[in-house]
């Protein structure tokens, strides 16, 4: 089969975020609210967007918003799994993603923008060049008045979850160096009892650090984490083909080598290659964490700094990895570790959640309750398949393909209708807790 022909994996969720590389807390706290009059250029409602995806076009009912809360109801009438984004003026920063829009398919995206100028693309099959991007303007909206305690807890969740974010990336550093360092030293049967814990950290916060950029925005998730299936498809041939291995780098290539036998397609042709695959990871994550610690700025010279929209998409956006791909067993298609990203993008989407859950609370309270309930729900069904623990001490779990049809080696994803029954109720949980959590966004921003 045709890379082309597969069901394509999503490369990475940026959740509907205002810029993690430059808006600053002020974006949220005094945005201004969507006007109630019409949005310009006759898009209808003011912070309403309907948006029409093709494979060769990206159509907009409006060119002009007001800030505040947007909401893009998105329909891909393609052929292929679309992505639509919202990007800066710069055309590099991600500024609100919606990706993996199925053929026929229709989505919402509601996120907060604030007044300025903006660009407006679509990505089929969530690789290669920008299509049909537009300029999209964002207007002063109406004024919206934010109470001292209410400011005070938008307040609070940005920097606690700051500080999470710098405390993963700071694992990660460690956790990389230890299993590469048994990967490099020859020690195959440690180094494969370390790959889900190494990357664990950066699972947390996948949606967040997928944003960083040095060249273009994401840059440093593509070297870090991206999947052979999408550099194949984004070059039109097989996972297996010399030119596409040669490019690929980051966890899930020495992943590839580490989990495959001598002699596979997969496999390093000696162990200099190996530690070069291993110092280009340490390498790549030592810049994320000077970018977060503010020894280093990112793209277009930008600071790490985190917003309200962050912190409320985070959580949803950590679901909907698993829930728009993760659940077939495309990321860790060698390994089948899984599980184990399940459990992390999990814990990360529960200290998302957890920043902002008293302004759901505040507006919301059936809301919180339903959400708390979903969270739990996802936890015991993967409570299911835990088996004995990791070297730190924190549990393990079984191998993915005993309990799930998964993609085997980079090969083609299964589809739902053949998921195994446990399959199914991991997916079920984590669709509902997703769904969930996608009305955070329509509750408290502004």
């Amino acid at each position: 089969m045709t890379p082309s022909s597969r069901t394509l994996p999503s490369r990475r969720l940026l959740l509907g975020s205002l810029p993690l590389l430059g808006l600053a807390l002020a974006a949220c706290t005094d945005n201004p609210g969507v006007a109630s009059s019409s949005a310009s250029d006759g898009g209808g409602a003011a912070g309403a967007v309907t948006v029409t995806l093709t494979d060769d076009a990206c159509e907009l009912s409006t060119a002009s918003v007001p800030s505040g809360q947007v909401t893009f109801t998105i329909t891909n009438n393609g052929t292929v799994p679309n992505e639509f984004e919202v990007l800066a003026e710069d055309k590099l920063r991600i500024i609100s993603e919606k990706e993996n829009i199925g053929p026929g398919s229709s989505v919402e995206l509601t996120t907060s923008l604030a007044e300025g100028s903006y660009f407006t693309a679509s990505k089929p099959n969530m690789v290669g060049a920008l299509v049909g991007t537009a300029a999209f303007t964002v207007t002063a909206g109406e004024a919206v008045e934010v109470d001292e305690d209410t400011a005070a807890l938008e307040e609070k969740a940005v920097t606690d979850y700051a500080a999470y974010i710098k405390d993963q990336v700071g694992l990660l550093v460690t956790s990389a160096k230890e299993f590469t360092d048994a990967y490099v030293s020859g020690d195959r049967e440690l180094a494969r009892s370390l790959f889900a814990q190494g990357r664990r950290p950066y699972e947390r916060i996948e949606p967040t650090a997928e944003v960083f950029g040095i060249e273009e925005a994401g840059d440093l998730d593509m070297a870090m984490d991206a999947r052979v299936q999408d550099l194949a498809a984004d070059a039109g041939t097989e996972v297996t083909d010399p030119s596409v291995l040669k490019g690929w780098t980051g966890w899930h290539r020495i992943e590839a080598d580490l989990f495959t036998e001598d002699g596979s397609p997969f496999s390093f042709a000696d162990d200099a290659a190996r530690k070069a695959a291993a110092d280009d990871l340490n390498k790549n994550i030592q810049t994320l964490y000077d970018i977060v610690y503010g020894k280093r700025t990112g793209l277009g010279g930008a600071a790490f700094t985190i917003t309200l929209n962050d912190v409320v998409q985070g959580a949803q956006g950590l679901m909907e990895e698993v829930a728009t791909g993760k659940i077939v067993g495309e990321e860790d298609t060698f390994s089948h570790t899984d599980l184990d990203d399940f459990q992390a993008n999990l814990q990360g989407a529960q200290v998302a959640y957890g920043n902002v859950q008293a302004l759901v609370v505040a507006k919301d309270e059936a809301l919180d309750k339903d959400i708390s309930e979903r969270f739990d729900a996802v936890q015991a069904e993967l409570d299911k398949h835990t088996d004995g623990t990791t070297p730190d001490g924190e549990p393990a779990f079984v191998d993915y393909s005993t309990i799930a049809s998964v993609q085997e080696d980079a090969g083609e994803a299964p589809g739902d209708d053949s998921y195994t029954d446990a399959q199914r109720a991991i997916s079920d949980a984590v669709n509902a807790l997703s769904e969930s959590l996608s009305q955070v966004a329509g509750t408290i921003l502004h």
